[in-house]
């Protein structure tokens, strides 16, 4: 073991020695070895950053598997789909920072753009509510999760708070659906109708629902469906 365990600290030592002269030049796989190096000490950890890559389809995938899904892998236990999420959110808060911009949803158009965007390469279901005001400016988002990929349901308190601490005009639900379907569901439609009902209380206007399903998007405003509702 003792021999073992010195080949492998050799060739972490030189293998992070190379990362730090040239980062840029490492694969997916590397970069992904390196990363394990800390949760898993003592083992080689090539294999496992292969089998993760083959999993997910790459770097992208892997940061946005759930714990459950990472843990399904052969090797992952809860140290290292700890440290694979902790990573995950870091590099998402620092994409949301450098990215921050003013957001204006006038239109259908440019609400799809920025919802592609919201949920691409998400394995599991997100609900997302966007808060505007009267010039249709985003101010606020308000998320909930699902890890049964099946369903989301939004926890109509948090949502209050919001509505409460924003003061929106509008509003526009949206969530994405993993099976790649872009039709809503009827309990798509039973949410909206329920949604509707707490914004209506709080004199917000639903401007739109919209269902992602890849890089396409499904709006009931376009398709009159928030006048049925």
């Amino acid at each position: 073991m003792s021999v073992d365990y010195n080949v492998h600290k050799g060739h972490r030592e030189r293998t992070i020695k190379k990362f730090l002269e040239s980062a840029d030049s490492f694969s997916e796989h590397e970069i992904l070895e390196v990363l394990l190096f800390f949760a898993l000490p003592r083992i080689d950890t090539n294999p496992l950053a292969h089998r993760l890559i083959q999993m997910f389809g790459g770097l992208s995938g892997v940061f946005n598997a759930t714990a459950e899904q990472l843990m399904a892998v052969e090797g992952v236990g809860e140290k290292v789909a700890t440290q694979i999420l902790l990573i995950a959110q870091i590099g998402k808060r620092v994409e949301l920072v450098s990215k921050k911009k003013e957001h204006y949803f006038i239109n259908f158009a440019k609400a799809k753009e920025y919802l592609i965007g919201l949920f691409k390469g998400l394995y599991h279901e997100k609900f997302v509510i966007l808060l505007l005001n009267k010039k249709y400016k985003l101010i606020a988002s308000v998320e909930f999760s699902d890890d049964a990929l099946c369903s989301v349901k939004a926890e109509i308190p948090d949502l209050v708070k919001a509505i409460n601490i924003h003061k929106p005009s509008y509003a526009i639900i949206a969530h994405n659906h993993p099976s790649g379907n872009v039709m809503p569901s009827a309990e798509d439609d039973f949410t909206t109708k329920k949604l509707n009902v707490i914004f209506d209380l709080h004199d917000v206007n639903l401007f739109d629902h919209i269902v992602v399903a890849g890089d396409k998007a499904y709006s009931y405003n376009q398709e009159n469906k928030i006048e049925e509702i």
